[in-house]
């Protein structure tokens, strides 16, 4: 292929990107520190697990709200709403506390660890991200909001191995205080490999600083 139909090509390839719409949701991003931990404390769980998809270390998250498909124009238009609610609000500083499994630990669907709010208002944050999912017209979420940080999926509930155990064994975790300070817009594209995220937008709050 020529440079000329090659450049074509690519500029094609990126009109119906941007055409397509984009699978979304809105997330706080984790500091490397608690991945790290995140990761050791997954690597513990994973020994005895059983048929199970782990999440890599660089995917993990708190998600505020999915989203889904969402068109390109819609999905700019959220951003600029988001930017401006959540620059009105202050940090929150969280800590890991704990681990655990939906929809119970008999017969597990999502592994989880859970987090602690010390200081700030997270269901703000949470509150805003599902006014954004009903601007989109998208159904209220009708799960409680459960702060949490998936760490797998269970493929097949019926072969979990010692993951019970071990999971009570970590249900004391208790990690150190950390802040957030930004919300974020991220892509979910899905691979053979599995998911890949990509940020689309962060929306930082006020730290007071100004």
């Amino acid at each position: 292929m020529d440079p000329t139909q090659a450049a074509k090509k690519l500029a094609m390839s990126n009109a119906e990107t941007k055409t397509q719409p984009t699978r979304a949701f809105i997330a706080i991003l984790l500091p490397d520190a608690v991945r790290k931990s995140l990761a050791s404390v997954a690597s513990t769980l994973r020994e005895g697990a059983g048929r199970a998809s782990w999440v890599r270390q660089e995917n993990m998250h708190l998600t505020l709200r999915f989203l889904g498909n969402v068109e390109r124009p819609a999905l700019e238009n959220l951003a600029q709403t988001l930017r401006t609610q959540y620059t009105a609000t202050s940090p929150v500083v969280l800590r890991l506390k704990g681990t655990g499994a939906f929809p119970n630990l008999r017969r597990p669907s999502v592994v989880w660890a859970g987090l602690e709010v010390l200081s700030g208002d997270l269901n703000l944050w949470r509150t805003l991200a599902e006014d954004a999912a009903q601007q989109l017209g998208l159904p209220p979420e009708k799960k409680g909001f459960h702060p949490h940080i998936t760490l797998a999926r269970i493929r097949d509930p019926r072969h979990i191995g010692t993951l019970p155990e071990q999971l009570k064994k970590t249900s004391s975790l208790k990690g150190d205080a950390f802040t957030a300070s930004a919300v974020s817009l991220l892509e979910s594209r899905l691979t053979p490999k599995g998911a890949v995220y990509r940020r689309l937008w962060e929306f930082p709050c006020n730290d007071g600083d100004e």
